[in-house]
């Protein structure tokens, strides 16, 4: 059977002694780990790549490794002192900490005399603090030229005082000065324009090994469903779960965690539980994490709460699952854009075309989430008090 992308991308990245991280061959190179945005990069890089296991093995070679989250970083000076802590802590340990803190204290002591009592503590907290300054950037150079791995996440996030130029120079300067290899993730279109040319530029001189991650909907759920203890209480429902996610085709794991966390606590304080239950809580759930919508159930169809429809007369009889064709037979449409240009033509007119227009227009989520809650159906063979009780859950967080 065919290895899926990210157990091919596991096994070449860590998966034996010849792995590319796990030899000198990536030494002073800067690996792009890149995928759609919610595709589960991190969490994959998290849970399956930075193990306990690879970190431990880093250690035992007198390497590191370090993770540096872009987000809130406003300076490079910021990012280089976040890289060398982490290596200076993961070195020393907790109790090595106490110990070299003690040593260094001896040092000083003797250094300044034992008479404490006209001892000047001023003096002896500011050589200490350069003396840790020091033993900290030398064991960190030491691990960082060792092989050490660090990984820049967040990339999209980064502040706007720090130069996308800058950033590159000083990765590439690490690869080249420390010998060390850096793993860069982010997603596919993570820049927009000039940082997106300066990026175009920058990435062909700075990177080695382009990667992509792209699971498929089934591999990003079991990934992360078998990542949490508590998820073993849903272990009789997996399928269904799953079965309901790719009917809404989303491909995002924080999406699928909120889910799964929920459904823990729905199940944990014993509400009713069959699969169609199980199926409306997923999708309401679903779609208010992606439109922040709620739906009140209509005879034929479903409305948006709280949303003021001026196209109401037209929206709320206008079947979003079916179309009728020029022979005068129902099919269903391909997309969302199919249904919305059917539903354009019907509420255009010569009077209110430019008003239309841009109501729809402000309004493009509601009309995105109120077409998909209607294609699918979501409280399809539940009943409206259990609905309304699925609706009050997710909108509100408690469950009453």
């Amino acid at each position: 059977m065919e290895k899926s992308n990210q157990e091919r991308l596991k096994k070449y990245l860590v998966g034996n002694e010849k792995s590319y991280l796990k030899t000198d061959i990536s030494n002073g190179k800067v690996i792009m780990l890149s995928g759609k945005w919610g595709s589960g990069k991190t969490f994959f890089w998290k849970n399956l790549i930075a193990t306990d296991e690879l970190k431990k093995e880093l250690s035992d070679k007198n390497s590191a490794y370090s993770y540096v989250s872009l987000y809130g970083k406003s300076s490079i000076e910021e990012i280089e002192n976040d890289i060398f802590a982490q290596i200076y802590f993961s070195a020393i340990g907790g109790d090595n900490l106490v110990t070299k803190t003690f040593s260094t204290f001896t040092k000083y002591s003797k250094r300044y005399g034992n008479l404490f009592s006209s001892f000047d503590f001023s003096k002896l907290a500011e050589g200490l603090e350069n003396e840790q300054k020091d033993n900290k950037e030398r064991i960190a150079l030491e691990r960082l030229k060792n092989g050490a791995i660090i990984c820049f996440d967040d990339f999209e996030r980064k502040s706007k005082d720090i130069d996308l130029n800058d950033l590159f120079g000083f990765i590439t300067n690490l690869t080249i000065e420390f010998d060390c290899k850096v793993v860069i993730i982010l997603n596919d279109d993570v820049f927009e324009g000039e940082e997106k040319k300066i990026f175009s530029n920058v990435k062909e001189k700075s990177v080695s090994k382009f990667l992509k991650y792209e699971p498929s909907i089934k591999e990003l759920f079991e990934t992360i469903f078998n990542s949490d203890e508590q998820y073993r209480k849903l272990d009789d429902h997996k399928e269904i779960i799953l079965n309901t996610i790719e009917e809404t085709e989303e491909l995002n794991a924080r999406i699928y965690i909120q889910v799964l966390d929920n459904l823990v606590e729905w199940i944990e304080n014993k509400q009713e539980i069959d699969k169609n239950i199980l199926r409306c809580l997923i999708l309401v759930n679903i779609y208010f994490i992606l439109y922040h919508t709620i739906f009140c159930k209509l005879e034929k169809n479903y409305s948006i709460k709280e949303f003021n429809d001026k196209l109401k007369v037209i929206s709320n009889n206008f079947d979003s699952r079916t179309v009728i064709t020029s022979r005068n037979q129902a099919k269903f449409y391909e997309s969302f854009d199919d249904y919305l240009n059917n539903f354009e033509k019907r509420v255009y007119n010569d009077n209110q075309v430019s008003e239309n227009r841009e109501f729809i227009k402000d309004n493009k989520k509601y009309y995105k989430s109120k077409f998909y809650a209607n294609k699918l159906d979501i409280s399809k063979d539940v009943d409206d008090k259990t609905f309304q009780k699925i609706n009050n859950f997710i909108e509100t967080g408690i469950l009453i």
